[in-house]
């Protein structure tokens, strides 16, 4: 773990990105990211709701598992689907090109690094390497698909 934190980080930070709104609950602690924030997404955005968030928490609750069979940059670091609590995440939507509203979801352990914990509800988290500590998924809104997994690497 102490060697993890000698990884490179990339923190993006833009004069137009604007605080993201903090909704925590029991079960989650997130970053709602309002639609004009820029960075890495396309053209059409929308600003995820609540209820959204509520909707794509019980999908990574009951489908990321399933996603996650490889256990894929696992094997050193935490299984996700067995430590989703100790994950903080940032959500941005947008709508694709066939009009489905898509959430972005990035997670980031909660106890790794003390300044992603700070930035986190001002800027997207972008880290190189760091396996399993650092992961993001997609979840369309509209069929409640729970897509395009990816877990960071191991450096």
């Amino acid at each position: 773990m102490k060697s993890f934190l000698l990884y490179f980080i990339l923190f993006t930070t833009f004069c137009f990105s604007q605080e993201a709104e903090h909704y925590k609950t029991k079960e989650f602690d997130v970053a709602i990211f309002p639609e004009t924030y820029k960075e890495l997404l396309p053209e059409k955005r929308f600003t995820p709701t609540h209820e959204n968030i509520t909707e794509a928490e019980l999908a990574l609750r009951t489908k990321l598992e399933d996603l996650n069979y490889l256990l894929t940059h696992q094997s050193n670091s935490p299984v996700i689907h067995k430590n989703l609590s100790k994950y903080l995440r940032q959500y941005f939507g947008y709508i694709d090109e066939n009009g489905n509203r898509i959430l972005i979801i990035n997670c980031f352990w909660k106890n790794v690094d003390k300044m992603a914990k700070k930035l986190w509800l001002k800027d997207r988290i972008t880290v190189r390497d760091g396996g399993s500590f650092y992961w993001n998924v997609k979840y369309n809104l509209d069929t409640g698909e729970l897509f395009d997994l990816e877990v960071n690497g191991n450096a």
